[in-house]
C-alpha cells in the first residue's frame, strides 16, 4: 500500500464526516497497485459536511485555502465560512507543492503549483459532490446519479471513488496524456456493469460522441 495512501486514510479515518480518494489514488486503490507519481492527494466529499471538514482541517492545524478561480484562492480561518461550490486546499508545514502571493484584492491570495509529484503527506484537496438519497450526484442538471453502495468502494477498509466515476470525471481532460493512460490501464479491470454505466453516462454528457466510448 502506497504510504501516502496509509498516512492520509490514518489521518482521516477518525474524521466526523463521509469521505474518500478520488482522482488518481481511487484508481489505485481499485487497482491495488501504484499506477504513477501524483501530483496531490484528492479527497471526495459532500457539500452538507463543508462546515464540519473546514473545523477539523484547522484544529489539526492545516491552513485552509478556498478556491477562487483565475488562480486565486481565499485564506479560511475559525471566523471564515467556506462557500458552497468552491473546493478547498489544505496545506500542512513546509509544504513544497505551492506558493501564495499576494493579490489585488483584500483577503485574497494568489496561488501557484508546482507539478513535481507528491511526497510529503501535507497537502489535500477536498473536492466537493452533492447527495441525494443514498445516492451520489455527479451532475443535478443532467441527472447523473449513482447508488452510493456502488459509487463508493472499498479497498480493505480505505474508502475510494468507484472507478467508473473517476474516469467520467477525467473525460473532460483527454488532452492530458496521463488520463488517457489512466482509462487504458482501468477501463479494461472495470465490471460489465461498471462499462455499462460509463457508457451511458459518457453519452449524456458528450452526445456527438466521446473517443472513450468503446461498448455498445
Amino acid at each position: 500500500m502506497d504510504r501516502l495512501i496509509t498516512e492520509a486514510s490514518k489521518f482521516l479515518s477518525g474524521a466526523p464526516f463521509r469521505w474518500a480518494f478520488c482522482g488518481g489514488y481511487a484508481l489505485d486503490l481499485f487497482l491495488d497497485r501504484t499506477m504513477r507519481i501524483h501530483g496531490d492527494i484528492d479527497i471526495c466529499v459532500f457539500e452538507n459536511d463543508r462546515d464540519t471538514i473546514l473545523r477539523y482541517m484547522l484544529q489539526n492545524n492545516w491552513r485552509v485555502y478556498e478556491f477562487r478561480g483565475q488562480g486565486k484562492v481565499r485564506p479560511l480561518d475559525d471566523a471564515s465560512a467556506s462557500d458552497a461550490g468552491r473546493n478547498i486546499m489544505c496545506v500542512k508545514g513546509e509544504c513544497d507543492l505551492v506558493k501564495f502571493y499576494p493579490s489585488e484584492d483584500a483577503g485574497v491570495l494568489y496561488h501557484e503549483f508546482f507539478h513535481i509529484g507528491i511526497r510529503s503527506f501535507h497537502y489535500l484537496e477536498f473536492l466537493f459532490s452533492k447527495k441525494g438519497k443514498n445516492q451520489f450526484v455527479f451532475d443535478e442538471e443532467k441527472d447523473i446519479r449513482r447508488d452510493l453502495s456502488k459509487a463508493i468502494l472499498f479497498n480493505g477498509d480505505i474508502p475510494y471513488l468507484a472507478p467508473e466515476i473517476a474516469l467520467l470525471y477525467k473525460s473532460s481532460q483527454v488532452e492530458r496524456g496521463e488520463s488517457y493512460s489512466d482509462f487504458e490501464q482501468i477501463y479494461p479491470h472495470m465490471s460489465d456493469e461498471q462499462k455499462e454505466w460509463f457508457s451511458q453516462k459518457l453519452d449524456i454528457l458528450y452526445p456527438g460522441g466521446h473517443q472513450w466510448r468503446v461498448c455498445g
